[in-house]
């Protein structure tokens, strides 16, 4: 993302993460800036992709791969 930005390839409202320190990468913390969203619904101008933004979507998506993880398991014991 940061070199789209750099090479102007990204979105005009396109803001840069902030680094992670990687040696506190597994102790986050919840108001660490990992979890800030940021640009996601400041402009509405820009679509959102429905696997972040259509909750209808996200509980499909977990929904089909509940039932993969079944075949699966079926499949295996078999």
């Amino acid at each position: 993302m940061i070199k789209q930005i750099q090479d102007n390839k990204a979105s005009s409202h396109s803001i840069a993460p902030v680094p992670i320190n990687r040696e506190h990468l597994f102790a986050l913390d919840v108001d660490d800036d990992i979890w800030q969203d940021v640009g996601l619904d400041e402009h509405e101008s820009e679509v959102i992709p429905g696997w972040l933004g259509n909750e209808k979507i996200r509980e499909g998506i977990k929904a089909m791969l509940t039932a993969k993880r079944c075949a699966e398991e079926i499949a295996r014991i078999k």
